[in-house]
Formats: C-alpha cells, sequence, structure tokens
C-alpha cells in the first residue's frame, strides 16, 4: 500500500517511515507543509496520506479539503496531538478517512491502516481522546439551525439558499451569524463545533 507522509517533524516522519515500512508498507514521498503534500500526492498518487494538523504555516486539515475536492483516490489519516472532539470532528467533517492521535500506540496506527485498505464510507479513529463537553447553548435562532443542517453536505450558500427559497445573501448573513455564535471561522470548524456539541450530525 503506498503511503505519503506529511508532517513538519523530520524525526517523526522518518519514525513512520521506519515503522510502516516494516509492515508492509510503500512510503512514497513525505511532505513538511500542505503545498509540499500537495505536490507530492499529485506526483506519487498515493492510496494513503498520514497528515499532521499543525504543519507549521499551514494546516492539513486544508490538505484534506483539496484533495478530497479534486476526487484523487487518496484516503487521510490525520495523525495528530490534538485529542479533543472538535478537532476530530473538523477532520471527519474535511473528509478525513480517520483520526488518530501522536499518544496511540504505532500499532494501533498501523491497524486504522490495514483496515482502510479493505473497508469503504467507515471513520476509524484511535487514541484517547477529551470527553464531550456538555451541550451549550449557543443561542442558534431555529432558522440557524436549518441552514446549519446544511453545511456537512459541502452544499454552496447558493445551493442553501434554493433549498430553503431564501436569497444567497440572506444565507450568508446567516452563515456569519452562526459562525460568530460557534466561535468558528470557517465552514468546516462550524461542522465539527456543532456536531461535537450534538447541534446536528454528520452526513
Amino acid at each position: 500500500m503506498k503511503v505519503v507522509l506529511v508532517d513538519d517533524h523530520p524525526l517523526i516522519r522518518s519514525g513512520l517511515a521506519n515503522a510502516l515500512g516494516k509492515n508492509g508498507f510503500e512510503i512514497v514521498g513525505e511532505a513538511a507543509s500542505t503545498t509540499e503534500g500537495w505536490a507530492v500526492i499529485n506526483s506519487t498518487i498515493p492510496q494513503i496520506c498520514i497528515v499532521d494538523i499543525n504543519l507549521g504555516n499551514s494546516n492539513g486539515i486544508d490538505l484534506v479539503k483539496r484533495t478530497v475536492s479534486t476526487k484523487l483516490d487518496c484516503k487521510f489519516v490525520v495523525l495528530t496531538m490534538q485529542s479533543d472532539l472538535e478537532s476530530l470532528g473538523v477532520a471527519k467533517a474535511a473528509g478525513a478517512s480517520a483520526y488518530v492521535t501522536k499518544g496511540a500506540p504505532i500499532e494501533n496506527l498501523i491497524e486504522v491502516l490495514n483496515c482502510l485498505g479493505s473497508e469503504d464510507q467507515i471513520f476509524l479513529k484511535a487514541g484517547e481522546f477529551k470527553s464531550p463537553v456538555k451541550k451549550r447553548d449557543f443561542k442558534l435562532s431555529p432558522r440557524e439551525i436549518e441552514v446549519l443542517t446544511h453545511l456537512p453536505t459541502g452544499a454552496t450558500a447558493a445551493n442553501i439558499a434554493s433549498l430553503l427559497f431564501l436569497t444567497e445573501a440572506t444565507i450568508k448573513t446567516h452563515l456569519a451569524s452562526i459562525y460568530k455564535k460557534l466561535g468558528a471561522t470557517n465552514r468546516a470548524q462550524a461542522v465539527g463545533i456543532a456536531i461535537s456539541a450534538g447541534l446536528i450530525f454528520e452526513k
């Protein structure tokens, strides 16, 4: 199975390459940023990309979203120090196939990779995660909740406007209000927060 490693720490990439190589995986490329990762993925066409969220000045989730949007047949495993459920929700909403914390044993990562080689449409996770926070009242209006439920589908503001018989400008106003109330800066983050808070469910 061809694998690309995207992590801004050379020692982590080296350790992963060594461990995975001993277990039958072929490391076809490495990268330290989203830009490098995108180039490596396009040149090697791996079956799996293992990516960290924090890549110095870039974000691994952006690489996941960009690659998924191009329909490349590459599954993403997010391997990160972040063990909160909100980050997991953001990764899942972006299109990742699995989420593994760096505190998990390497055997767990290998098990996840093997499962991805044989399973479709299933999200895997491994590691210790923080307990979910109690459901919070974000003061969203019924209409904002209605708009929020469409975000995990990837529908554009224009699509949502058509579905709800509203103008695109009105939807954008609702989205701005939703992001502000949730404390989110973008759609993926809003979806992750909403899912972990129990406001909406994964699509």
